[in-house]
């Protein structure tokens, strides 16, 4: 049975400094990480699956759990899975009760966070759970790990929700995260009495860019459109990914001609070529997601199609998938 290779020891310092004052020795550093290969084996003797390569929060997390019992009792627990007596290291530095169970919950919040997946977060610390309440501290320390279970479970749960709601190439929001969004907007403008504008965007020649400069090319024209959009929007606007090419935005309490003047902002500030077109709650009185956007869109082929002479427009289908 093979466990997961060791990462650098300058890798393994950097880890053991996330408790407050603690400087890991050599044998600290030895023997955690034997506890750690212990506890891979059995993850993988179980059918556990592994999550990304984590190796560095998980070393932090044994780390900032034995600083958070004792100075001895994980020792203990690695000493029965060591062969041979322990180095007797330089102590450590005391740490408060209370920064030193700050620490064990940003490791547990960050391993959490690199795993992504509540479900393997819980499979795995469950097993630590199993190996470390053998020991003389178990109690002590299985109250601690069950601690850092629901530390690490919150975390993973909020990286799912903020893969699920966002683009992976943009970093904006995706098309779920525009419907749930407007939707919502929408209720507060009508109970408010108050104006929101939806900005239907497509970049312009993006199929030129990928044919002729590769996808790579047309990949750094949308992140470069999502970064400029950003710079000339404020913090309560969203911008929204829908797919391709095509981009939303939401700009509350704003008019079709303030909608305008943000847009002109934005090609101001070297966005991509674009072409856009916007439609506003007050103006139309539609209180439908699918349907204002709609809208806007047919309003973007308007003005496309004025601007380069074409006969007609194209209306897409905007109902949600």
């Amino acid at each position: 049975m093979t466990s997961a290779p060791a990462p650098p020891r300058a890798t393994a310092r950097r880890a053991g400094a996330l408790v407050d004052g603690h400087v890991l020795a050599d044998p600290d550093i030895d023997t955690i990480r034997s506890l750690e290969r212990t506890w891979l084996q059995r993850i993988h003797a179980t059918g556990c699956a592994i999550g990304p390569a984590d190796d560095e929060e998980r070393l932090s997390l044994l780390v900032a759990l034995e600083g958070a019992a004792t100075a001895d009792a994980l020792a203990r627990v690695r000493g029965a899975l060591v062969s041979g007596a322990r180095e007797q290291s330089a102590p450590r530095p005391a740490a408060s009760v209370p920064q030193r169970r700050k620490a064990l919950e940003h490791a547990a919040a960050a391993w959490g966070t690199r795993v992504g997946s509540p479900t393997l977060v819980v499979e795995q610390l469950v097993l630590l759970r199993h190996l470390v309440t053998s020991s003389p501290d178990g109690e002590r320390l299985g109250r601690l790990v069950d601690k850092a279970m629901l530390v690490a479970t919150g975390s993973a749960t909020d990286e799912l929700q903020l893969a699920a709601f966002s683009d992976p190439l943009t970093g904006c929001s995706n098309r779920r995260a525009f419907e749930r969004d407007l939707e919502r907007e929408l209720a507060r403008c009508a109970r408010a009495e108050l104006d929101l504008s939806v900005v239907a965007l497509d970049v312009d020649g993006l199929k030129v860019v990928n044919d002729t400069e590769g996808h790579a090319a047309g990949d750094r024209t949308l992140v470069q459109l999502v970064n400029t959009l950003r710079r000339a929007l404020r913090s309560p606007d969203g911008v929204y990914r829908l797919g391709g090419d095509e981009f939303a935005v939401v700009l509350p309490d704003t008019s079709t001609d303030d909608a305008g003047v943000v847009l002109a902002r934005v090609e101001r500030l070297g966005a991509p070529p674009f072409s856009w077109g916007v439609a506003s709650f007050q103006e139309t009185g539609c209180s439908s997601a699918a349907t204002l956007l709609g809208i806007a869109d047919d309003a973007l082929y308007e003005r496309r199609r004025v601007v380069r002479g074409e006969n007609g427009f194209r209306h897409r289908d905007v109902t949600p998938a």
